[in-house]
């Protein structure tokens, strides 16, 4: 592969982590400038060309341990971060310099992410499963249509898409979405199941010429392709 060294900063609350973060992206051939501190972010994008910023779930902040993601909630800057987290929620939303990825993240997974932003020419081929004219990312949580416009899905959304996708044409009822998507979660409930059905049934629809529907029946929900042929 071509070797582009482009800055990339890594910050963790843990010494061990941040070496972690550096093995990782050195690996993908880029510089990684860990930061131990950061308070010191700001300044370091300002004055250096940072293609992102990778993020452990907690860092130090002005010499205290502090959770990432409500240190950078009011996130301004144009330059992609990326959130480490141990447990990924529908409160993450989207933000289009934000992601997140449940730790540990591998080098191939950042490297797919990251690859428009640093301009790698070698991108590792990403897991999607087609059907029709779209293809949905299992890596990335992005459903992409035969015109590159793409439709960003929560963690959650993506989990239950990926859930009929190998079920196409089947009904799922509530039990198995339940014990396959949500692992019998104390927060998971038929209302739970239904918001979410509702959420990603209207992301889809937006695409008017989306060769599958989400269905409701009395016995569950079933993901049906309107073509003959896969």
């Amino acid at each position: 592969m071509e070797k582009v060294f482009l800055n990339i900063i890594g910050c963790s609350a843990d010494s061990i982590s941040n070496e972690a973060l550096k093995s990782l992206i050195t690996s993908i051939n880029c510089n990684a400038i860990i930061m131990n501190d950061s308070d010191a972010i700001p300044e370091k994008l300002e004055k250096e060309d940072i293609k992102a910023i990778v993020v452990d779930e907690y860092i130090i902040n002005q010499g205290q341990i502090v959770y990432a993601e409500e240190l950078f909630k009011n996130y301004t800057y144009k330059v992609p971060i990326i959130f480490l987290l141990e447990v990924l929620n529908e409160k993450q939303g989207h933000h289009p310099y934000k992601q997140y990825f449940r730790k540990p993240i591998n080098a191939k997974t950042l490297q797919n992410y990251l690859s428009p932003y640093l301009a790698i020419k070698e991108v590792v081929k990403v897991n999607t499963i087609k059907i029709g004219n779209f293809s949905f990312d299992k890596t990335l949580n992005i459903l992409v249509d035969k015109n590159e416009n793409i439709i960003d899905l929560t963690p959650l959304e993506s989990k239950l898409l990926l859930t009929f996708f190998e079920n196409l044409n089947k009904v799922l009822n509530e039990e198995f979405l339940l014990k396959n998507v949500w692992g019998y979660s104390a927060q998971a409930n038929s209302n739970t199941i239904k918001t979410h059905i509702w959420r990603l049934r209207k992301k889809i629809s937006k695409k008017s010429k989306a060769n599958f529907d989400l269905e409701t029946s009395n016995k569950g929900y079933v993901l049906k392709n309107k073509d003959t042929a896969l």
